[in-house]
């Protein structure tokens, strides 16, 4: 199956989230209004609303998130809707034609086509699930013709991005010549909570509005263009075990306020999942060094009986990029130790966090579009795709390029790395020379030659530039 482009949809910039003044309008509220209490946290206690706003802004600085980057709709915008969060159907839909119609328009705009060639239409939404479907809103929105396929996916949870991928192959298996696109979202309106359970206030700290379009193909003048090609996918479903199935769920606390819960069980389970996941996929990812390890490692184990620690593979050797869903800070780092993917290999993910928050399903995408924009793919690289949600449940895929790709997506075009890699020359400073190189203010290898990291300095000592790819290749390391 073929992917032949992407679209990460930007909210406008007055939805922009800036963490001390959202939590300094809230603080006020918290004091003087007693409407506020009750509608944000279902209390009349000034008091308990402190303690409440407290600790959500202990959550959301710990987060990951930027402090002025990440997005929400004006119904529950801190700036907006402070004393009267709206979470009604209409205040949703609006929500809804805002992110899921324009990630379509700027497909559509930047492949050229109409509405009338879309062939089939699959949309995910876990918790908003109107009816009609959002899958029929865009097919309204757009005018498309009467015979397209379209699905809805509701209630699968951040793992739908990387697993909807499942259904859209199957779709075009079965019928040729057509055009399919898969539109991600999780609308944050109806999800907002709405009572004192820390467990569900945690959501209301990471999940922000986004959403991405997916134009995938089987015509042959549309696969001449293609990005990538799927080269293999597994998903594994753990909701036969009562820890996973629990571990995340939306539904109402003690007082009947509905809300997403988050249980302390979400990262082990999620690990679980992946690596369930990943043992499946690794035969057809593996370099023949690594299979060679793991096969001498077992005949140890298994035939001679030795202890020995079992076989971990180091996955940037086989892979050139990781798509992961971002769904927390703990989340990324779950996923990393359980891969053993060092800073430079999560940094497309956290940069997803640090700008744009958790953005459920499109997660993933956003993250390939980072890494577009800032570091490039070449022909025969290797991404993979990790998506982790409710249920539990795991998709991976794993995605070849069939050509080289630079795309600037314009999700990430205003991004400081992007400016810098239009702008960046290659360098080499000599060893012990301390200069602060404008190429890049946020790379963690610059930050950790500061620091004196033991990869700071084996990169100095061999005159490296940076070679994590951060910086796409600049040299903006201390060396």
């Amino acid at each position: 199956m073929y992917l032949i482009d992407f679209y990460n949809f930007k909210p406008p910039a007055e939805l922009l989230v800036n963490r001390d003044e959202s939590q300094a309008i809230r603080v006020n509220a918290a004091k003087t209004s007693l409407e506020f209490r009750r509608n944000a946290f279902n209390t009349d206690s000034v008091d308990e609303a402190l303690d409440l706003l407290d600790f959500c802004y202990k959550i959301v600085s710990r987060s990951g998130l930027s402090e002025n980057g990440t997005y929400l709709p004006k119904a529950i915008h801190p700036k907006y809707s402070c004393v009267h969060p709206k979470t009604s159907i209409d205040d949703a839909m609006d929500e809804a034609r805002m992110v899921m119609c324009g990630a379509i328009e700027g497909l559509l705009k930047k492949q050229g086509l109409a509405a009338k060639d879309v062939d089939i239409i699959v949309t995910t939404c876990s918790i908003f699930c109107p009816t009609p479907s959002l899958a029929s809103m865009v097919v309204n929105h757009f005018g498309m013709r009467p015979d397209v396929q379209s699905y809805h996916l509701g209630g699968m949870g951040c793992s739908n991005g990387v697993v909807a991928v499942n259904l859209v192959k199957d779709l075009l298996r079965s019928r040729r010549n057509c055009n399919a696109i898969l539109l991600t979202t999780e609308i944050t309106t109806p999800a907002y909570y709405k009572g004192k359970d820390k467990h569900r206030q945690v959501t209301n700290m990471i999940f922000r509005t986004g959403a991405s379009a997916v134009l995938f193909s089987n015509k042959r003048a549309m696969v001449r263009h293609a990005k990538y090609v799927l080269a293999t996918n597994y998903r594994v479903h753990l909701a036969s075990r009562d820890p996973a199935y629990k571990c995340i769920w939306y539904g109402p606390d003690e007082e009947g306020n509905n809300g997403i819960y988050l249980g302390k069980d979400v990262v082990n389970e999620a690990s679980r999942s992946l690596s369930m996941a990943m043992f499946k996929v690794a035969p057809s990812i593996l370099n023949a060094g690594q299979i060679a390890a793991y096969a001498a490692t077992e005949l140890q184990r298994k035939v001679l009986g030795r202890k020995v620690p079992a076989y971990k593979p180091v996955f940037t050797e086989c892979l050139d990029h990781f798509l992961i869903h971002a769904g927390g800070a703990k989340v990324l780092d779950g996923i990393g130790k359980e891969l053993q993917l060092d800073e430079a290999a999560m940094e497309p993910s956290r940069m997803v966090l640090h700008d744009y928050g958790n953005v459920s399903s499109s997660t993933t995408w956003y993250t390939l579009g980072y890494v577009e924009s800032v570091r490039g793919a070449k022909k025969g690289d290797r991404l993979l795709q990790i998506g982790v949600g409710s249920g539990i449940k795991c998709g991976v895929n794993v995605w070849r390029a069939v050509r080289d790709v630079h795309d600037v997506q314009d999700a990430w075009v205003s991004s400081p790395r992007t400016r810098q890699m239009r702008t960046r020359t290659p360098c080499l400073v000599p060893v012990g020379v301390q200069v602060l190189l404008l190429a890049d203010a946020r790379c963690p290898c610059r930050l950790g030659a500061l620091e004196g990291t033991k990869q700071s300095r084996l990169a100095a000592k061999r005159h490296w530039p940076c070679q994590a790819g951060c910086c796409s290749g600049a040299c903006c390391m201390l060396q």
